[in-house]
């Protein structure tokens, strides 16, 4: 797993923030700058006049309505309005409505709106004793008469837009910081996703914002926990499998052996006989009370743990060869007998098994679950009896050799009389619920080879399969020998033996 190192390029989300915030900042003042620059020049183009302008030509113009006659309306801009009155209060002339001629007189000098923009008067005494009275506005206004009947005050105009390219400006850069932050958010919400469907097998991923990377982070140590937890789950619930399905293929064996010997009470009446049948019986009872015990523990919350410590460690064990063999031997006899299928085993020992060896197979042991390698070649040997046919026969052989390294090894071989192995099965017979249609046909569920395998390769052993020249199967199921040393008693191969020091020692 490679290190989580700092990103250099790596942004913080407040450094972000204050990116966009000075981003808006400065749009609004390039937007400010150019709706004020647009106003500015189209005032230099004569198409906009200042909030002065028309007070500035009312006074340039003073001097000229003073010394002239009617001469207001050529001096003054088209947007002021003018009366002129004399000294007794008659309206002369000028642009004012009916109501504004009496209220300017009333009012005089003093006449003056309130509010930023009103209007304001402006009062001359003209040398002929005339008095005139000059409205005007102080705000910008177009120079075009159609313009500013639509937009009086340019002014506010250029306000308002300023204020709509400023609101634009707001809808426009959060939603671009909240599409720049989704697009880095996108990953965080991928990861969950696939953490929901429990799709566990991606790499961990990066963010530019470190913020965003931390979580990220979290969420990958959360699914390789979960990961680490659910293989824990899945080996668990498929060791569970594994052992219920194992348990009650080999419930067979025993079941089968007790069945026969039942039937075989019915053909005898020699009290020997029966007794003898009776104690393979309970052998075989006190063998499925066993399977029940296991079944029920690999049931348990903790079954498949418990299950795959004691292969590991605590069912190994030490134990001498003849006297399993002859364990296995009888029991293999009894199961011919219960399927009228004659099982011949090749021994010098009890019932005859005999390991052929330089020294007769004395003091050799095998190491591992005994109950366990019991159970894989009674499996094998079961399976042998199921394809054999009536009154046919299953060789069984146990012979040692030894390699030029001097390690030693017990080769179980389990011939039958059958159909023997496919072409197909010779390779797949081995795996898990493998069914051949000659396996089907018997009710063969795919389990006792894999079952054999399994517990040979937990002691260090192997299986092959072969056909025979003749016809029939063959099964070879190979273990590795260890011998104790006299002095010690603890466990040596034979190439360890060989050596000087412990040649004295032998």
């Amino acid at each position: 797993m490679t290190k989580n190192r700092k990103n250099p390029r790596q942004k913080r989300l407040h450094a972000i923030f204050v990116r966009f915030l000075l981003g808006y900042g400065t749009g609004a003042a390039l937007l400010a700058c150019v709706v004020i620059g647009l106003y500015f020049a189209l005032i230099a183009l004569d198409c906009i006049r200042i909030p002065s302008y028309e007070q500035n030509q009312i006074m340039a113009a003073s001097q000229a309505i003073r010394t002239g006659g009617q001469v207001e309306g050529e001096l003054l801009p088209d947007t002021c309005s003018y009366g002129v009155y004399s000294r007794e209060g008659s309206y002369l002339y000028g642009t004012l409505s009916g109501q504004e001629q009496r209220a300017v007189w009333e009012k005089g000098r003093d006449w003056q709106t309130t509010g930023l923009y009103g209007k304001f008067w402006q009062r001359i005494e003209k040398d002929n004793g005339n008095i005139a009275f000059i409205s005007y506005q102080v705000m910008a206004k177009f120079v075009s008469p159609a313009l500013r009947t639509i937009f009086p005050n340019a002014e506010l105009l250029f306000l308002a837009v300023l204020g709509l390219l400023l609101a634009a400006l707001t809808v426009v850069v959060p939603r671009f910081f909240g599409r720049y932050v989704d697009r880095r958010l996108l990953v965080l919400s991928r990861a969950a996703a696939r953490v929901e469907r429990e799709d566990l097998d991606f790499e961990r991923e990066r963010s530019d914002i470190r913020e965003i990377d931390q979580v990220l982070g979290a969420i990958y140590k959360m699914k390789e926990a979960l990961r680490k937890s659910l293989r824990e789950q899945w080996e668990l619930e498929a060791k569970k499998e594994e052992q219920v399905c194992a348990l009650a293929h080999d419930i067979r064996t025993p079941l089968t052996i007790i069945r026969g010997n039942a039937e075989l009470f019915l053909e005898t009446e020699d009290i020997r006989e029966i007794r003898e049948w009776d104690r393979e019986i309970l052998d075989n009872v006190e063998d499925i009370e066993a399977y029940l015990s296991i079944l029920q523990e690999a049931m348990g919350p903790a079954g498949g743990k418990k299950d795959s410590a004691r292969a590991a460690d605590g069912g190994r064990e030490l134990f001498p060869v003849r006297p399993w063999m002859e364990e296995i031997a009888e029991r293999a006899q009894a199961l011919g007998r219960s399927r009228q299928v004659q099982v011949i085993c090749r021994s010098s020992a009890a019932r005859g098994c005999e390991a052929k060896a330089a020294d007769g197979g004395v003091g050799w042991v095998l190491e591992g679950d005994k109950k366990r390698l019991s159970r894989a070649v009674l499996n094998v040997i079961s399976n042998a009896v199921d394809h054999s046919p009536e009154k046919g026969k299953v060789q069984v052989r146990a012979e040692t050799t030894f390699a030029p390294s001097g390690e030693g090894r017990l080769t179980v071989a389990v011939e039958d009389e059958g159909p023997g192995f496919s072409r197909e099965a010779l390779w797949r017979a081995t795996e898990r619920f493998y069914q051949d249609g000659e396996a089907r046909r018997k009710g063969h569920y795919g389990m006792g080879l894999y079952i054999a395998r399994t517990f040979a390769e937990e002691a260090g052993g192997s299986i092959r399969l072969a056909n025979l020249c003749e016809g029939g199967a063959q099964v070879l199921v190979e273990l590795p020998l260890l011998r104790e040393t006299p002095q010690s008693g603890q466990d040596r191969k034979l190439s360890d033996l060989q050596k000087p020091e412990n040649m004295k020692k032998l």
